[in-house]
């Protein structure tokens, strides 16, 4: 569990916690004075149902539940300051956050990384070509929980949450929250190594600075101390005596700038986000890696019911000679309530000798006060390593699944 228990316990300090602004709003309230802070919950609730057959080390159903508490507070000078936090639980197909161990490909095995004779983790993707990685069934974990002030030019931010890079990434176009081809919060094929969120600090307490957007752009800049906590999206492996090397990622530091305008002349709509992160290989095992790094860009262009996108990704995975590389792209149409989508995205990973392919179809649609109901189809291709003979050789998998995914929204 890691430290997910003490983020748990963090959010709902926080949250608990007795605000000034917020014990002079209830007597306010009985004077017809309009309460000092604004708070809201939201809970939100997805279900997937994918039978057939799978790679992953769990079947289904699966789902995920979040909620989510805001409350914030407009000063006298017009600044504004405030509270957001989501805790997450979600069951996923065995997973770790992203990572897994994929393939087999033990060190002492003629081109399988070695790193001080243990098999290597990724430091940005969190995969691994031996067994030793699985996720919490269900994962538990809080997802945001940051005080922020917002005045002038810029927000400031403290606490868990997306770092510069990710922030700034608009994500691409897709019909569903669970399944996508790019990202994909759950994976019931098992295969799916694609993502290209720049998310190497995941949602680690950080200090983030972001700009207003100004013409169009919006700059944003993080830092976190440690990256060092397990949560239901992003979750490292440690390391495992006489198994797994897994070094430990510190002072994380993220560049995130955006682009995002209509034309109204023209009625098109360009969003684009560029995203640079570098972080410190820490721990006892550090001294075989390097500092881990990630870089992303993404271009989204919107016209009536049409949105499309393009996004990519790479980092060296914090292993000499290793690298990790993502990409995707996707198309939407929206009418009426319906919105169909289809997607496509790629993975290749030099350090587990691995690589994925997956295309989606799907359509959704919204059914007030806040259900949303659909289905699609997906068909993912990949090959891992395996070992035969004392040799490294490739494993291929392919499969075609069909999917019915339901959410509420309140």
């Amino acid at each position: 569990m890691k430290a997910r228990c003490a983020d748990v316990l963090a959010l709902v300090a926080l949250a608990a916690a007795p605000v000034p602004g917020l014990t002079m709003a209830g007597a306010a309230l009985a004077q017809d004075v309009p309460a000092a802070f604004d708070t809201s919950i939201e809970f939100d609730a997805d279900i997937l149902l994918s039978p057939g057959a799978t790679d992953a080390a769990n079947a289904g159903p699966y789902g995920e539940i979040r909620l989510g508490l805001t409350t914030d507070r407009i000063l006298e000078n017009t600044h504004q300051i405030g509270f957001a936090g989501t805790l997450v639980a979600r069951r996923d197909s065995g997973r770790a956050g992203l990572g897994q161990s994929v393939g087999d490909c033990p060190p002492g095995i003629a081109d399988c990384f070695s790193v001080g004779g243990l098999a290597p983790v990724g430091t940005f993707s969190g995969l691994t070509a031996v067994s030793g990685i699985a996720g919490d069934d269900p994962a538990i974990g809080v997802e945001t929980a940051f005080v922020y002030w917002r005045g002038g030019y810029v927000e400031v931010r403290g606490g868990y949450g997306p770092g510069a890079a990710a922030l700034e990434s608009e994500p691409l176009p897709g019909a569903f929250w669970l399944m996508r081809a790019d990202a994909a919060r759950i994976d019931p094929s098992g295969r799916n190594l694609a993502s290209t969120t720049n998310t190497l600090s995941g949602h680690a307490p950080k200090i983030l600075v972001q700009s207003v957007r100004l013409a169009g752009f919006r700059a944003a800049a993080s830092f976190t101390p440690d990256r060092d906590v397990c949560g239901a999206t992003y979750c490292r492996a440690d390391p495992v005596p006489g198994v797994l090397a897994a070094a430990r990622v510190r002072h994380i530091a993220e560049l995130g700038l955006s682009f995002d305008h209509r034309f109204a002349q023209a009625g098109v709509r360009w969003t684009a986000g560029l995203g640079l992160s570098h972080g410190q290989a820490s721990g006892p095992d550090s001294i075989f890696y390097e500092d881990p790094w990630a870089l992303s860009a993404r271009i989204i262009r919107s016209e009536g019911p049409w949105t499309a996108g393009v996004s990519a990704l790479i980092s060296n995975e914090g292993v000499s000679g290793a690298a990790y590389r993502a990409q995707s792209a996707s198309v939407s149409y929206e009418s009426g309530d319906w919105l169909f989508s289809l997607e496509a995205s790629g993975a290749q990973s030099s350090l587990v000798h691995a690589r994925s392919h997956t295309l989606m179809a799907a359509a959704s649609r919204f059914i007030e006060p806040g259900i949303i109901v659909g289905a699609g189809i997906e068909h993912t291709d990949a090959e891992r390593a395996a070992v035969q003979g004392g040799v490294r050789t490739g494993d291929s998998s392919a499969g075609t699944r069909v999917f019915l995914e339901a959410g509420l929204r309140f």
